[in-house]
């Protein structure tokens, strides 16, 4: 157990504290610093430790900084490769990169595998149903699903788009536009005749919805990693998201999805104003012009598939591939328990170095899973 200081201020995100007597040997906890334990693992999203706003110079910081460079944390388990090169660029140039860099590896989340086959199984792709997924609406793509429902209205394409989204937008949400009247329109085209609309969903019926969509939407603007097309792969259906952060580690273009273009860094994330600017109208007409761009670069995409089901049977098995080879939560558990027997076993004596054939890194591609392959190939 551990205390929620986050529920406190959410500056105090990065960290817990163990409770006293704790006879943990290791602990592994994902996105916090545990103060007080004898040995961890720690699995991060995108930035170690997670400061939230904290000055590099304020005494937690400090602790945090403490605790992932001193002996007992054994490991630092990037999410993605995006997180370590992430992780890694924070601390470039300071005397902890090389101690970061030395216990730091890759594992990709994993997913429990849908039980219910393909559920789209000779469909004849005749018309398509979308589906996003996202609380965060602007942010996870929800304005760019809405706007391809509107366009596919307008060309008279066969497609209806679900939303799942609790439609937190605006304020609150660090990269939205601030503008007031930005959000109005789009979520008005939830009233569309070929949109419905869900406020929220448990996860069982969310990926039941999934399930039996052709595809299912995430065209971020940002995302540690996304979690929902992991979820849609297990339960055969592949993805349309957009290139940035770890998306391009989850899907590869014409076999379990498609990736729409966004301009990026050298670090993955999309090129863009700074956050700074989210109160100007130049930042939200950016936000305006890009959700146009990439729903026309959508529905352009999904004019290739309608009517095409063989085509889309061949993505929905390699969708379910990936989750096989890559996501199942019963082979990621093996690798999972492997590592724990051995940093139970290390001396916190000793520097933590990973073991380059035993603490191998997740691909950074599934390209590997196609190689040779004709699609379709499970």
């Amino acid at each position: 157990m551990f205390v929620p200081f986050n529920k406190l201020r959410a500056k105090l995100d990065g960290f817990t504290l163990m409770q006293p007597f704790d006879g943990s040997d290791l602990v592994h906890v994902v996105n916090r610093i545990p103060f007080g334990a004898r040995r961890m693992i720690c699995s991060f999203e995108s930035h170690i430790p997670r400061q939230f706003g904290l000055p590099s110079d304020a005494i937690l910081t400090k602790m945090m900084l403490k605790e992932i460079t001193s002996n007992r944390c054994r490991r630092l388990v990037g999410m993605s490769h995006f997180a370590m090169r992430t992780a890694l660029a924070m601390h470039e140039g300071t005397p902890a990169y090389d101690v970061i860099k030395a216990k730091m590896m890759v594992q990709h989340p994993n997913v429990e595998l849908g039980q219910k086959g393909d559920r789209l199984k000779g469909d004849d792709a005749s018309s398509l149903v979308l589906t996003f997924v996202g609380g965060h609406f602007v942010r996870k793509g929800g304005c760019v699903a809405v706007r391809i429902a509107e366009k596919a209205l307008e060309q008279g394409l066969p497609i209806h788009v679900n939303v799942i989204s609790s439609l937190q937008a605006g304020e609150s949400v660090w990269s939205d536009p601030t503008d007031p009247d930005f959000l109005k329109p789009y979520t008005d085209l939830l009233s569309l005749p070929n949109v419905t609309h869900f406020a929220g969903l448990p996860n069982a019926e969310a990926r039941e919805i999934m399930g039996k969509s052709h595809f299912t939407l995430l065209p971020t603007f940002e995302d540690t990693f996304g979690f929902s097309a992991i979820e849609s792969m297990a339960e055969y259906t592949p993805v349309i998201a957009t290139n940035v952060c770890a998306l391009p580690e989850v899907i590869y273009p014409g076999r379990n999805g498609h990736l729409l273009h966004l301009e990026r860094d050298e670090m993955g994330e999309w090129v863009r104003p700074d956050k700074s600017e989210r109160h100007t109208e130049a930042y939200t007409q950016i936000y305006r012009d890009t959700i146009e761009m990439l729903a026309d670069e959508a529905v352009e995409y999904l004019k290739t598939v309608i009517g095409k089901p063989d085509i889309l049977a061949a993505m929905r098995a390699d969708a379910r591939y990936t989750a096989e080879e890559m996501f199942s939560a019963d082979v990621a558990g093996k690798r999972w328990d492997n590592l724990y027997e051995r940093v139970s076993r290390e001396s916190t004596q000793t520097p933590a170095v990973c073991d380059p054939v035993l603490d191998r890194s997740s691909p950074e591609s599934p390209a590997y899973l196609f190689e040779g392959k004709p699609a379709g190939t499970r």
